[in-house]
């Protein structure tokens, strides 16, 4: 393999690893949403429905990440999202994603889920 190539292979290389380091941030709880709890059971009458929240992970510069744990970064958006909109319980939370194409090409990791504000 010539110098050039190595080079080549070498900054691409170290151009997605940086990437994927400056967006680990998307993927960290935030304070509100350090406050929303995944429940089973239905939340209770007096709980407010809000509506459907979605948390996505992209598979784009993930790395050398698995399902699992595309899908917990997806599931920390998700919980983040619902903060936003003034949930704090998430129901019904389903791993949305198409799975793989292969084993070695993962789709982006989706989850969703209902979004209640409960006192």
């Amino acid at each position: 393999m010539s110098i050039k190539k190595l080079l080549l292979i070498s900054a691409a290389i170290s151009t997605a690893f940086l990437l994927n380091a400056c967006s680990n941030d998307k993927y960290k709880l935030t304070p509100a949403g350090q406050h929303v709890q995944f429940v089973d059971t239905k939340p209770a009458d007096s709980c407010k429905f809000l509506g459907t929240a979605k948390g996505s992970r992209e598979t784009l510069f993930s790395g050398t990440k698995t399902h699992s744990e595309l899908i917990r970064e997806a599931a920390v958006v998700l919980l983040n999202n619902a903060a936003t909109m003034g949930g704090n319980v998430i129901y019904n939370a389903q791993d949305a994603s198409m799975k793989y194409i292969s084993e070695i090409a993962p789709t982006d990791a989706v989850m969703i889920g209902e979004v209640y504000k409960c006192n």
